[in-house]
């Protein structure tokens, strides 16, 4: 097909005198983005205006003097030293607890082991005598190291009661400080009015640290040194738990006669205070250090 020419005289002319005054439309929006690709970009600053106003910017934003530079330095100190102390505190307390928690944890599971096999406790082999640590040692390589991660085991002897004790240093780093406090037979504890075993008399450190076995100085009760036992009074039954020896009845199993106790210098109970408490140290627990008192 072929097109006419639009000049062709038969074409309404009013039309053709319009297109032929007119650029066609490609023409003019090629050379309109051609126009806005090379026009310059007006840059911020030009000027003498621009480069007062630049200079004013700058100036605010210069570096702080040398006197608020210290000024913020001495108010970030005082802040650190107020909360650092207490931050401090706080992690070793919590550090303290999770460490206890495992040792309560591990030693009942090695002892309901133990129970599993070998019946209840009040069966198991006895003592000749108090404070007697090769048959501590004995008893203890009998029914609880098989199920313990142990490292070392040795027993100490005091040279002024002649008293012996076991040591025994776990996997972590910690230690177990035990002896027996009564003989093989049973006896009468006026004290609780209840009938204890030789198995049930049988007291146990638990030391944060293997450093606490030679230094006895640094070692608080509370903090770094908790006792537990292998009886309840309470329940006149055989296992392992936090001290509670005068917690022989209801009326005394409670936190108020822990604190009491700690408070009238048995701190052997803290151990007991924090289980009770939900595995965590309160406000009113006695958790002080050497530097703390």
């Amino acid at each position: 097909m072929k097109f006419k020419n639009l000049s062709n005289k038969n074409c309404h002319p009013e039309l053709v005198s319009a297109l032929h005054g007119r650029e066609p439309l490609t023409r003019i929006s090629n050379a309109h983005i051609h126009s806005q690709r090379t026009a310059p970009s007006p840059r911020w600053g030009e000027g003498k205006k621009g480069n007062s106003l630049a200079a004013s910017l700058l100036s605010r934003l210069a570096a702080f003097t040398l006197a608020e530079v210290l000024i913020t330095l001495g108010i970030i100190g005082v802040v650190a030293a107020m909360t650092l102390p207490t931050l401090i505190m706080n992690h070793r307390k919590q550090v303290t607890v999770n460490k206890v928690k495992k040792f309560y944890t591990v030693m009942s599971q090695a002892t309901n082991s133990a129970i599993a096999e070998y019946g209840s406790m009040e069966n198991w082999q006895g003592f000749t005598s108090r404070a007697n640590g090769p048959e501590i040692q004995s008893w203890f390589d009998t029914y609880l190291k098989p199920y313990l991660k142990v490292i070392d085991e040795f027993v100490k002897t005091e040279e002024e009661t002649g008293r012996s004790y076991l040591n025994v240093i776990l996997a972590d780093g910690s230690v177990i400080n035990m002896t027996n406090w009564a003989g093989s037979s049973k006896s009468d504890d006026n004290a609780n009015n209840v009938s204890d075993n030789h198995n049930g008399l049988i007291h146990l450190r638990y030391l944060t640290d293997k450093k606490l076995i030679d230094d006895e100085d640094s070692r608080i009760e509370c903090v770094n040194q908790f006792t537990f036992l292998f009886y309840s009074p309470l329940k006149d039954q055989y296992f392992f738990q936090p001290y509670t020896y005068q917690s022989n009845t209801p009326e005394k199993y409670n936190r108020e006669f822990f604190i009491n106790q700690v408070k009238g210098g048995n701190t052997q109970y803290c151990a007991a205070i924090m289980m009770f408490d939900g595995w965590q140290i309160k406000s009113d627990y006695p958790f002080q250090t050497k530097a703390d008192k």
